[in-house]
């Protein structure tokens, strides 16, 4: 495969001699433009900053565009908890430079050069640009308008079907017609805000049954569909236009195109077709002698073709409708018209084809696991005889545009599952996608996937290369995923292998119970619970009793992290502390791993134990002491008499008559011993040490004063 950039250097075959171009505002807008993006490339933030308030003096061109380009770059940064963290702003190749530079060429020219000049230039654009597209993506006697977005471009789609089957009187209608939606979510919410966007009701968009194989959760059921039709037009309904998939950009689904043509033709309704395998169309080496495929279509060309701001595309068959109510602005095609030149007819088609090629490659790469299960299969990989085909292989054995297109796969869906598996996957399996898909993407960033739910599946990987810029491009790219892949699935596998095993180990470790955890890709969680609290119901009833044995595990878990950093702290769906374990490899020894908690928390048990009984010694000791001390100031009172602790008359016998010196001595506990000792001997032996610091003449004996 060739690097995307294969076809980047294309400004000198779309330049014209340097005397023919000298002194031209064309040169000169795009030479600013270009200035301007170089400077924010190169992250050259100015001193220049906006204001709320209008300048009363004007500015220079130069500084206005300092200002912005200040405030797209302080914009640009977010806050990541210790600073600020830079975002890195896209990388422009050539051609998405070129993109750019014509919207500003198309707006001088619709608005700048005079009247008699635009039209015939901004015609002759328009026609050569439609030919071009008629010819590159089979779709004879088309028209063709540019949007912004796909929105806009359903609502053009709706107005030309309602204008085709009710006239000029279009919008001033009694009653809306029906809009049947194939039932890709994604679809179905831009169809309805399109809906509402034009004042239809909402209730006009009818969802389309889907088929019940879970292998293609959001194909159009066309047996029901014909049953509603059928329905509401002896309702008296109006049946308006069927919205269908080619390629649906989170599941690669594809309706049965063939089918929903003869249906739609046979009923009167309007077909309007997206999906990004419309981009095969351009890959077909026949020219199809059939009508088209549909009515109108919708195509994405920027991220087809990996160009930044082309706009979407949609083709109509001119037959049916008049384009005066499109309200078509011309100069909206001229990126479109450059863009396609700089690349010419054989780097458009081969940037299409590579993008098919990264999803058969991925195929071929995945099949390989009996574990991982492929969704939405095309005919080719149903086929078991041509799953060797490659692309090339596929656009030369096929003869009519709808094989073509059914053969091809834009989008490749994996999901982890059990053996043998044919229905939505448990909660558990969804949290080993999510975890596969994280893993992935942040190991090899390159690679153009996707983490998704689908509703009736669960949570899927999926492999979009014409929804996601970024592409595999080299072998070594190659390479790196699949080794990437192999270990990561041996993984899941071992994973999941313990998970099973895990209860009954766990069953025979008496003070250790398995723990169900919320969120949690992992082999699973235990709780290490003393075998005393175990055998009583009632040990664990209360706030504090469950506090310590939060407390216990947490401590088990620290111990156990600053052996191996696979043991981390969880919280059970009881709300109760336990030690989780991570994913585990084939080789892993679960037992060990088990009998390494069991150890540990007895251990804390036993540590646990013995600062309880010490804290139990302290609180009895302290309870002595106070007693012995409120004994002796009891007994000091009687002593002095009690004149003394009279207020105001004790002063005076103090002055008349001072009493001795015999303060009340402290207490301190002997913990060796488990008793209450009084504090007059380590006093008096603390006197005698200084006494004999200060004398010289002192005999060594008096270090031997008896304690007691």
């Amino acid at each position: 495969m060739s690097s995307p950039d294969a076809v980047n250097e294309t400004k000198s075959e779309v330049q014209v001699p340097d005397h023919e171009v000298e002194h031209s505002p064309f040169v000169d807008l795009s030479d600013q433009f270009n200035y301007t993006l170089d400077n924010l490339e190169n992250n050259q933030i100015n001193t220049q900053l906006t204001s709320h308030t209008l300048p009363l003096g004007s500015k220079t061109f130069c500084d206005i565009l300092a200002s912005l380009q200040t405030l797209v770059l302080s914009q640009n940064k977010k806050e990541n908890g210790e600073g600020y963290e830079e975002n890195a702003l896209p990388v422009l190749q050539d051609l998405d430079k070129f993109s750019l530079t014509s919207y500003s060429l198309s707006y001088y020219i619709s608005h700048c050069l005079p009247n008699e000049q635009t039209v015939p230039v901004l015609s002759l654009v328009n026609k050569s640009t439609t030919m071009w597209l008629s010819k590159l993506f089979q779709f004879s006697n088309c028209g063709a308008f540019y949007t912004e977005n796909m929105l806009l471009s359903y609502e053009r789609v709706l107005l030309l079907a309602m204008h085709r089957m009710f006239g000029p009187e279009y919008l001033n209608l009694s009653e809306f017609p029906i809009v049947y939606c194939t039932p890709d979510p994604v679809l179905v919410g831009t169809i309805k805000r399109t809906a509402l966007q034009i004042g239809m009701n909402e209730k006009c968009v009818q969802i389309i049954p889907s088929l019940s194989n879970v292998l293609c959760p959001y194909k159009a059921d066309l047996d029901a569909l014909e049953t509603i039709i059928t329905t509401d037009v002896e309702n008296h309904r109006k049946p308006l236009i069927v919205f269908a998939r080619a390629g649906a950009h989170v599941t690669g689904q594809m309706d049965d195109i063939v089918n929903l043509k003869e249906l739609c033709s046979k009923h009167n309704i309007w077909l309007h077709l997206s999906g990004d395998n419309l981009s095969g169309l351009a890959l077909a080496t026949f020219k199809t002698k059939n009508s088209n495929l549909a009515d109108s279509m919708t195509l994405t060309p920027s991220i087809w073709l990996n160009i930044s701001a082309l706009p979407v595309i949609t083709l109509f068959d001119k037959q049916y409708t008049s384009t005066e109510i499109l309200n078509i602005y011309k100069s909206k095609c001229l990126p479109i018209w450059t863009c396609f030149q700089a690349l010419g007819h054989d780097a458009l088609v081969l940037r299409i084809q590579q993008k098919f090629e990264i999803c058969q490659r991925i195929h071929s790469l995945v099949k390989r696991y009996d574990c991982l299960r492929i969704l939405c299969e095309t005919n080719n990989q149903n086929n078991e005889s041509s799953n060797e085909e490659t692309v090339a292989d596929i656009i030369a054995n096929r003869e009519n545009i709808p094989d073509l297109l059914h053969n091809l796969s834009s989008c490749l869906v994996i999901q982890f599952v059990p053996k043998d598996c044919n229905q939505r996957v448990s909660p558990y399996y969804d949290k080993l996608n999510s975890w596969l898909g994280q893993v992935l993407e942040r190991e090899i960033p390159e690679a153009p996937l996707e983490l998704c739910e689908i509703e009736t599946l669960g949570v899927v990987v999926t492999f979009s290369p014409f929804t996601v810029l970024n592409s595999l491009v080299t072998e070594d790219d190659w390479e790196t995923f699949s080794i990437c892949l192999d270990q990561h699935i041996e993984i899941l596998l071992a994973t999941v292998d313990y998970k099973e095993k895990l209860t009954g180990l766990i069953a025979n470790l008496p003070s250790l119970e398995y723990v169900e955890i919320d969120d949690w890709a992992g082999l699973g969680a235990v709780r290490y619970v003393p075998q005393q609290w175990r055998s009583s119901e009632q040990q664990l009833a209360t706030d504090q009793a469950k506090q310590d044995l939060n407390r216990l595990n947490v401590r088990i878990v620290q111990q156990l992290r600053s052996i191996d950093a696979a043991f981390s702290f969880g919280e059970g769906s009881d709300g109760l502390a336990c030690v989780r374990f991570g994913m585990v490899t084939a080789d892993t020894d679960v037992a060990e791993l088990l009998s390494l908690v069991q150890s540990t928390g007895c251990k804390e048990e036993e540590s646990t134990k013995y600062i309880d009984s010490m804290a139990e010694l302290v609180k009895k000791g302290i309870e002595t002491a106070t007693v012995d001390l409120k004994k002796e100031t009891e007994e000091k009172i009687w002593q002095e008499g009690i004149l003394r602790h009279v207020p105001v008359f004790g002063n005076i016998v103090n002055w008349w008559s001072p009493p001795a010196k015999n303060a009340v001595k402290g207490r301190w506990l002997d913990l060796e011993a488990g008793v209450v000792r009084s504090t007059e001997v380590i006093y008096e032996k603390k006197a005698q040490v200084e006494d004999s610091d200060g004398n010289e003449n002192v005999p060594a004996e008096a270090d031997n004063v008896p304690m007691e």
